[in-house]
């Protein structure tokens, strides 16, 4: 008797990794997928790489259960051999991970998490030149691409006048009724019925994509290059196939769409990919993306002219390629020119002047005011920093009763605990003489006159320093340093001085753990590597 085999069922897969080590131009690129999020949009301009990481993932997988391919399901779809490219020596490898369920006769089915790595080329040299590994031997996944091959509408094919005669149906899909929805959604019109055109030919049945819309109705002949794309793409988030574990690839989401449009097709995709649990990941250069930063995975792909780098998340230098305007993720507020001056020193010690943009605000109680606007304004303040000299309100219940001071209402409790998170200080170690005012000032001539140091301008410059006493209000010390030695930027000379010292350290410590934080984000390892190519 013929002993039964183990029977391995495989689902719920998710991409962790894609590796390029050289794909038609793109030579060592890494990008990571995040396991909390579902949709992935890459961000480049033209000629970025973008469609090539596209058109590698499309041919990660094969269908399941069937032998054959696809349309754009291989790799020589994509990257086909010609008289400038063979793509000898290309060579990627993708991540990934899935449920495998293990059932043996006679005994309880076990399931365990696999991660999974697959490695694919095309060696130089072989006798038989293929992609590797061969397509039957890829794992099975349910998967889509919507490409740039079929924008053209009927109107546009000479050849149209083959499908003229057709039969009208409703639309043929499980999910009419949500498509629908979606799309009149996106478009903003309100569509009757959406329809599917059967064209008959012979032994072949051609379908098409028809739409009723104020009782007019109309097929892909005479619809909207717009109309038909979106159709295309909302079919295959909604096919059930992909539903549970599938993948879904859309290269140049944007085309065709309006801005709005672009908007709201984004926030569908969000929302449906949730809902049935479909990986989805696009490509674009429509900047406005960046609204989307907290419910998807943005990758930057920035073009250094040397080559491409990752750059996880809305990168500003990504923005600056698309946009041609110098983009600011990080808004730092504070009381004064001191403290804009100690702020613009940190992000030089920490290679952060490109991401961080300062805004004085004036007197202490301005800051609080400047968050409540923007919470009430329904705006983010994830990336907003407001910088109290630390002289004034400096307990956390002095703070807690201005946050309620200006954002009142019970309801606010959530929002004025996200305003406390927000609001720092410097840490004063020497507070002015009683009677006086400046302490900002004063802490910063205390921590300048005791360092020790072997450099003959700054101990002159101590000198003058320690000349300046008694003044009733420390405010003007910077400004009587400069008068008096001669040196007029000397407020610049002594904060370039303290700077290295283990006192600056402890003065700046909240601003300086806070943008830690923030420049995890913006300035990741592999582009730091590669700064000294990139100009901004």
């Amino acid at each position: 008797m013929t002993k039964k085999k183990p029977v391995l069922k495989r689902f719920n897969y998710r991409l962790n990794k894609l590796h390029v080590k050289n794909l038609k131009g793109i030579k060592d690129f890494t990008l990571n997928f995040e396991k909390d999020k579902l949709v992935t949009g890459i961000v480049g301009i033209n000629g970025s790489g973008k469609s090539t990481l596209i058109h590698a993932l499309a041919c990660a997988f094969k269908p399941i259960g069937k032998a054959t391919s696809k349309d754009f399901n291989r790799l020589s779809h994509f990257f086909t051999p010609n008289k400038d490219a063979s793509w000898e020596g290309s060579e990627f490898e993708i991540e990934f991970e899935f449920d495998e369920l293990t059932i043996k006769p006679n005994s309880e089915p076990t399931k365990k998490l696999v991660n999974h790595t697959e490695v694919y080329s095309k060696k130089q040299g072989e006798k038989v030149s293929r992609w590797l590994p061969i397509y039957g031997r890829r794992h099975e996944r349910e998967s889509a691409y919507i490409g740039l091959h079929d924008l053209a509408t009927l109107s546009e094919d000479k050849n149209a006048g083959r499908y003229k005669e057709y039969e009208t149906e409703d639309l043929a899909h499980e999910a009419s009724d949500k498509i629908k929805e979606d799309l009149v959604y996106i478009l903003g019109r309100n569509y009757n019925r959406l329809t599917t055109c059967l064209v008959k030919q012979k032994d072949k049945v051609h379908t098409l994509f028809g739409l009723v819309f104020n009782g007019v109705e109309y097929s892909e002949h005479s619809m909207g290059a717009g109309e038909k794309r979106l159709l295309t793409i909302l079919s295959a988030l909604h096919n059930p196939k992909l539903a549970k574990g599938g993948l879904l690839l859309i290269d140049e989401i944007d085309v065709l769409l309006h801005g709005m449009a672009f908007k709201r097709l984004i926030e569908r995709i969000i929302k449906r990919a949730n809902e049935k649990k479909i990986e989805v990941i696009f490509s674009t250069h429509r900047e406005t993306i960046i609204d989307f930063k907290n419910d998807l995975l943005i990758y930057g792909v920035l073009n250094t002219g040397k080559g491409v780098i990752p750059m996880p998340h809305t990168h500003p230098q990504v923005m600056q390629q698309l946009t041609g305007v110098r983009t600011v993720p990080i808004e730092i507020y504070v009381e004064d020119d001191l403290a804009t001056s100690v702020i613009e020193t940190l992000l030089y010690q920490k290679h952060a002047t490109h991401y961080v943009n300062i805004t004085k605000f004036g007197t202490w109680s301005n800051a609080f005011a400047i968050l409540a606007g923007k919470i009430l304004m329904d705006s983010d303040i994830s990336e907003t920093l407001c910088v109290l000299d630390g002289d004034v309100c400096n307990t956390i219940e002095e703070r807690t009763s201005e946050c309620q001071r200006h954002l009142n209402g019970d309801d606010k409790n959530e929002h004025r605990q996200s305003m406390l998170n927000h609001i720092v200080e410097f840490k004063l170690a020497n507070v002015a003489p009683q009677g006086s005012g400046g302490s900002p000032e004063y802490n910063i001539k205390i921590m300048f006159e005791s360092i020790e140091s072997d450099d003959p301008r700054v101990i002159e410059l101590q000198r003058y320093s320690r000349e300046i006493q008694g003044l009733e209000d420390w405010h003007v010390y910077f400004e009587i340093l400069a008068e008096t030695s001669g040196i007029r930027t000397a407020r610049d000379k002594v904060l370039e001085v303290i700077s290295e010292t283990e006192e600056w350290n402890e003065y700046i410590v909240e601003i300086s753990d806070w943008l830690d934080e923030k420049l995890k984000i913006y300035l990741p390892v592999k582009a730091q590597e590669e700064e000294n190519l990139v100009t901004v």
